[in-house]
């Protein structure tokens, strides 16, 4: 994510990741249950599964945008875009040379649907993927970033990774969250599988709720960012009365204060963040459902 600068400068491994490692793997097994027949088979094929293995294949691609180095593989900003709260929404600019998750969805969208060649990051990823899967991993992850509220807000605080908290929260194998971005990247899903019980049981029961009617409209990838801005507005920075700050582009506004975070405000948000997980499952699904259609999808090393 776009917090990698923060994470080695504070040694925070838990909180590299957007939406968690766990966030991420319950979008990927989400969508895997939804899966037509052929979007299954092809999918498997591309992560070099067999049927059986896809769900899991799914889970681990979802994370794999998370470990490689993103400054050398100049994937660092594909990860978000900093939508202001304090205006109208609007993606207009926002999204140099397509480096912004958008732009980089509707990429690995085109790639995939139209079996194109030649993807190349400019450093090779470690750990490796072939060419397709790397397209797939980047797809399935992305996806999910752009669900994640401050992926798509900003505040003159870099979507959060300004703002630190006065008491750090720590987690059962000691990390700490120490910033508002981390707390919707980690806390809030734990809370959510503190919920549930689990990873397993999260993913069942958010599947359930769609099968048993939950709406969600696919709408189109800037629709996505739009929900998720809205959401960061209400549920973040009104939520927790922060005051409005600007700043250019990748940096923190002068000023910003510290804030306190209660395990009351985190549990408040699980109902949102519910929402938004089984959105991005069911959204990524209908996508790779779409894709991988007719001649789409095809394995390419």
């Amino acid at each position: 994510m776009r917090r990698l600068i923060v994470c080695a400068l504070l040694l925070l491994p838990l909180n590299c990741f957007g939406w968690g490692h766990e966030g991420h793997r319950i979008v990927a097994r989400v969508a895997a249950r939804n899966l037509t027949p052929s979007a299954a088979g092809k999918l498997a094929a591309i992560l070099g599964v067999n049927a059986a293995g896809l769900e899991s294949a799914m889970a681990s691609a979802a994370t794999w945008p998370d470990e490689i180095d993103k400054r050398n593989t100049g994937t660092d900003t594909w990860h978000y875009i900093d939508v202001p709260i304090t205006t109208p929404f609007s993606v207009t600019g926002l999204c140099p040379n397509h480096n912004c998750v958008i732009d980089r969805i509707q990429e690995m969208e085109d790639r995939l649907g139209m079996n194109l060649r030649g993807f190349q990051l400019i450093q090779p990823p470690i750990p490796p993927r072939p060419m397709t899967s790397q397209e797939a991993a980047f797809l399935i992850h992305f996806v999910g970033d752009i669900h994640q509220p401050l992926h798509s807000a900003t505040d003159g605080d870099r979507g959060g990774n300004c703002v630190g908290l006065t008491k750090p929260l720590t987690h059962s194998d000691h990390t700490t969250t120490t910033e508002l971005h981390a707390v919707w990247d980690v806390d809030e899903v734990l809370s959510v599988l503190s919920k549930r019980g689990g990873e397993d049981a999260t993913v069942a029961a958010l599947f359930q709720q769609f099968k048993n009617g939950a709406t969600v409209q696919q709408l189109t990838i800037t629709d996505w960012s739009h929900e998720a801005n809205q959401m960061a507005r209400q549920d973040i920075y009104q939520k927790l009365h922060l005051p409005n700050h600007t700043a250019p582009a990748g940096q923190c506004a002068v000023g910003i204060q510290k804030i306190n975070v209660s395990q009351q405000y985190i549990d408040g948000n699980v109902p949102d963040v519910e929402q938004q997980l089984m959105r991005a499952g069911i959204r990524l699904s209908n996508v790779l459902n779409r894709l991988c259609a007719g001649n789409g999808c095809t394995a390419n090393p």
